[in-house]
This record gives structure tokens, C-alpha cells and sequence, in this order.
């Protein structure tokens, strides 16, 4: 860290985060996301940045002091432009945990819509009918099911944790196989057919890097058993989209929860959104009441330990792409 601090907020927190900010250390300049809207070039003499997600390439250009950009999501494929990924001296940080049981709660939702019939008999509620029946022979449970999760970071060991409530198994594939708690099994990337082919209930929270776009396709879902259910509450783009529409038109798969789609935000004439198993929500699965101070609160932790030269929590594999 400089003898004086420059710190760019990009995104508007909450009073009491914005003063604590200030007072870090002696000699901090802070700009708040009002003062950079009206003048971006607060961001040139930068060190440190609180941003959404992406910054302008110009304003990365110019601020040539940046040592550190903290991120409001997990994702930052937005933010990995080569120019980016090239800066040596520049660490990116996420917001990882910050989602985690917004995500989850969401997550279980949709898996209790499909299982339950509740999308059914909500999209019918208007016609005024009393049709139990309807919904009876079609109802599932939970309990007894193997649930497949697809990267077991802070959300997905989150969403784990919940699955034996339900009488749920939980199995789980990421890039090491180290045990996870609350999974039955862990897999690796090499073991991705044998890991959908008990997955009964998918769900998917890959970030997109280069080696995970387009991941799941035909002989993927294909691969899941007849009658699954697929919850995204990762990237769109993880998962390709023809694909996902003919398992849906087929019923090879049963339903899909959709929280993030590609394209985004998706065509009101795409076909997703006339299929009757099919749940879409707007890529709003991590927002919550408090998340702009859950965020601050981490924000404030690691600025604090910017302070004092420590590590800081969630640095991104900018080669890696996470």
C-alpha cells in the first residue's frame, strides 16, 4: 500500500460502510459511486476499487495505480479482458459467500415447485377450479433422490447442507476430490458421466470460464436420468441452449429451473419461455434484503487487511477465470 490510499466505490454501500472505509488509515481519498457517476476520473488515481462486475477498459487504462479490484458477484468473466488477466500487480477479489443462502433458498424452491406441482397449480389458480387430482398423479418427493451438484464452492456446499432435510443424497463434482461435508460422494471433471448419470436433480453453478462454456450439452443431459430436474443458478452460456430446449420438448428432462439463461436477458420470443416445465426467474437468485452490508462487512475485511499487507479472502484465478 502507498503512503496515501485511493479508494473508488463504484457501487453505493451503506453509510456507516462508506465512513469505516474512511477511516482505515490515515491519508484516505475516497470516492463514492454518486461522486464517480458524475466523474469517472476518480478511478485514475485509484488503488483500490469496489466494482459490479466490469469496468470500462478506458478507465482500467488510466488507472494505471489500481492494485486491487473487489468485485459485488462471483462471477468476473465480465472483467477478464487480456489486458486484465496481463496486469501482474493487479488482484482481483469476489464476492463469494455473499449468495450463498439467497442462492440456496432459491435453489430448493425451485426444486420444490417441480416436486410439488406448485408451478402447476399456481399457473391454473386464475380458472377458479378445484383439481387435486390433476396434480396427484403427477406429484414426486424429494426424499430418496440423489442430487447432483456441479461445483462445490461456498453456494453449492451451502445448497449440500440442505439436502438431508429432505432425505436427499448429495453427490458433487469440482476440480479436486477432497471430501466435502454433506456430500456423499465427490467427483472430478473426468468423471462427469458417471457423476449425471445419478444425478436425478442437477444442479449447476459453474462459472464461465473458457473450459466450462458450452459444458453441458446433448450427450450431458442425455446422460441424466429420464424425468430429471435442472436448476442454473450458475452461467447460461455453462449450459447450450438447443440442447437444453430439445431434453425439455422431449421430456427426457422433467423440468428447468432458470435463473440465469443464454442469451441474457433472454428473447421475449425464446422458446423457454412458452415451455409449461420451465421456471424462469431473472438472474436474481443472490439478491437479499442485506446484501449491500454483507458485502460491505467483506469489503471492510479485506480492505483492512490490504492495510496491513496480509493475504486477501477470494482472490480470482484470473488464468482460471475464477
Amino acid at each position: 500500500m502507498s503512503a496515501s490510499l485511493t479508494i473508488a466505490l463504484g457501487v453505493e454501500l451503506p453509510p456507516d460502510i462508506v465512513e469505516r472505509a474512511r477511516k482505515v488509515a490515515p491519508g484516505v481519498e475516497l470516492w463514492t459511486a454518486a461522486e464517480l457517476e458524475r466523474d469517472p476520473s476518480g478511478y485514475r488515481d485509484a488503488e483500490v476499487a469496489l466494482i459490479t462486475g466490469w469496468l470500462e477498459q478506458a478507465h482500467l487504462r488510466e488507472a494505471r495505480k489500481l492494485r486491487w479490484v473487489q468485485t459485488v458477484g462471483a462471477g468476473v468473466e465480465r472483467l477478464l479482458s487480456p489486458e486484465v488477466v496481463a496486469r501482474s500487480e493487479l488482484v482481483i477479489t469476489n464476492a463469494s459467500g455473499v449468495h450463498a443462502q439467497p442462492i440456496a433458498e432459491h435453489v430448493w424452491g425451485f426444486l420444490l415447485m417441480f416436486t410439488r406441482n406448485l408451478h402447476l397449480a399456481a399457473a391454473r389458480q386464475h380458472e377458479g377450479a378445484w383439481q387435486s387430482q390433476t396434480y396427484r398423479e403427477t406429484l414426486r418427493s424429494l426424499r430418496g433422490k440423489t442430487l447432483g451438484v456441479l461445483g462445490l464452492g461456498a453456494i453449492g456446499q451451502r445448497i449440500a447442507s440442505i439436502g438431508p432435510a429432505f432425505g436427499v443424497r448429495v453427490i458433487g463434482l469440482k476440480r479436486t476430490k477432497e471430501p466435502v461435508e454433506h456430500v456423499a460422494e465427490v467427483y472430478g471433471p473426468d468423471d462427469l458421466e458417471a457423476f449425471l448419470a445419478q444425478s436425478e436433480l442437477l444442479v449447476n453453478i459453474l462459472p464461465l470460464t473458457a473450459k466450462t462454456r458450452g459444458w453441458i450439452g446433448r450427450r450431458e443431459l442425455a446422460t441424466l436420468p429420464r424425468g430429471a430436474f435442472l436448476v442454473n443458478v450458475g452461467r447460461g452460456a455453462t449450459v447450450q441452449t438447443d440442447a437444453l430446449v430439445e431434453a425439455l420438448r422431449s421430456g427426457h428432462l422433467a423440468g428447468a429451473g432458470l435463473d440465469v439463461t443464454e442469451p441474457e436477458p433472454l428473447p421475449a420470443e425464446h422458446p423457454l419461455w412458452k415451455l409449461p416445465n420451465v421456471l424462469i426467474t431473472p438472474h436474481y437468485s443472490g439478491a437479499h434484503p442485506g446484501y449491500y452490508q454483507h458485502l460491505g462487512e467483506l469489503f471492510l475485511s479485506n480492505l483492512q487487511r490490504y492495510v496491513r499487507g496480509e493475504p486477501l479472502v477470494n482472490v480470482v484465478d484470473k488464468q482460471g477465470g475464477y
